[in-house]
């Protein structure tokens, strides 16, 4: 490819939307206010649905784009997030109009990020699309941050203003049409339409993407309960850990073309026992700091596994079966991410009671995770 800065910047600037939807989490308690009928389950479907509709339309993604160009796909994505974003801003006389930007949204959501991934493979060899795929988590991690900082600002003037900073995405979408790579259709490429492919090594990084994200998901819906109950402080302390978790998905995102670099089959590995290491570090030192510091290498572990995995399969299937295999891996993981309160607390009650123990046993499921991962990736490199 000739131009790569330039796709560069249009794959990272389109992938600060990727979260954009976490701008709901600063007024879904005043959304809540506002209908204070609504169940408030129901109102906190609001940040959900995009996860849940990620299912559906991830492989949705990887079937068209073996007809559609990946940029048009792409493009139509981050309208789909700009009109469901704003969408509340105009009509929120109800909790289901609401709801229907949510829906909106994730459909923009399950379609973006394996379109970017597979944009990533068709453009960049390997060295180069570790490091694309590491910054792409950082961007990630940037952007929910923004949406979120934003969205809260402009909730002074009344909830539903909250919405207006999907404004933002407005330039967002200028710069991903003016410098985002057109991909590789089947049509335009080998000629051949895409499939899904499996093989025992395939099939491990699935199993472990899924056990994976359903276990780490126990940070994000745990870490202010876990404060609260050991009396380390209060909703500030809690709003700290998760932006340590996020400033560790930001450095993890940096750092992971160097670490895929030099790891190479067992970056997984790296990842997974980051992530274990973090959530021991917080069940066996309860206090304010072990906390912030386990916060970080959470979200460190999160953000390599999470590019980690893509840039594994990438390299274990063919190149025209990538972007199907990849969308069904993305529905999957997200698939165990939403099912992660069922699976964590109910495993957890197995052993006892209270958030302590969900981040033990996270702890401790995770760090046997990284023991398989070490064994398999080994005999893997030995089988290349």
């Amino acid at each position: 490819m000739k131009n790569k800065t330039a796709a560069r910047i249009g794959i990272l600037t389109a992938t600060t939307c990727s979260l954009s939807y976490m701008a709901f989490s600063p007024v879904i308690a005043s959304i809540s206010a506002a209908f204070p009928e609504t169940d408030v389950s129901l109102v906190q479907m609001i940040m959900t649905l995009p996860s849940l509709l990620f299912i559906v339309f991830s492989p949705l993604a990887g079937k068209l784009m073996q007809f559609v160009p990946k940029k048009s796909l792409a493009i139509g994505s981050i309208l789909l997030y700009l009109i469901g974003g704003l969408f509340p801003f105009f009509f929120h006389a109800n909790i289901w109009q609401i709801l229907s930007g949510s829906v909106i949204m994730g459909c923009g959501s399950g379609m973006l990020m394996p379109v970017l991934n597979s944009i990533i493979c068709d453009c960049f060899e390997d060295g180069e699309r570790g490091q694309l795929m590491g910054l792409n988590a950082t961007f990630v991690a940037l952007g929910a941050l923004l949406f979120s900082f934003v969205s809260g600002q402009l909730a002074r003037l009344g909830w539903q203003y909250s919405f207006l900073c999907f404004l933002l995405l407005i330039p967002v979408l200028l710069i991903s049409i003016k410098f985002l790579p057109q991909g590789v259709t089947a049509s335009a490429g080998s000629g051949k339409q895409g499939k899904f492919q499996i093989s025992p090594y395939i099939a491990f990084l699935f199993i472990i993407g899924i056990v994976y994200f359903t276990m780490q998901n126990a940070y994000n819906t745990n870490s202010s309960l876990y404060i609260s109950d050991m009396g380390i402080g209060n909703a500030d302390t809690a709003s700290t850990a998760v932006m340590c978790n996020t400033v560790g998905g930001i450095i993890g995102g940096i750092c992971f073309g160097f670490l895929a670099a030099k790891s190479k089959q067992q970056i997984e590995t790296v990842a997974l026992a980051m992530s274990g290491a973090g959530f021991l570090l917080c069940f066996f030192l309860p206090s304010l700091l072990p906390i912030l510091a386990g916060g970080v290498m959470v979200g460190f572990g999160f953000a390599v596994f999470n590019a980690a995995g893509t840039y594994l399969l990438s390299k274990s299937v063919k190149p025209e079966n990538n972007a199907f295999t990849s969308s069904v891996y993305l529905a999957l993981i997200n698939l165990g991410a939403a099912l992660s309160p069922v699976a964590v607390n109910g495993l957890s009650a197995v052993f006892g009671q209270g958030t302590a123990v969900r981040f033990l046993i996270t702890g401790i499921v995770i760090a046997a995770c990284a023991v398989v991962s070490i064994i398999v990736n080994s005999i893997q490199k030995k089988a290349m």
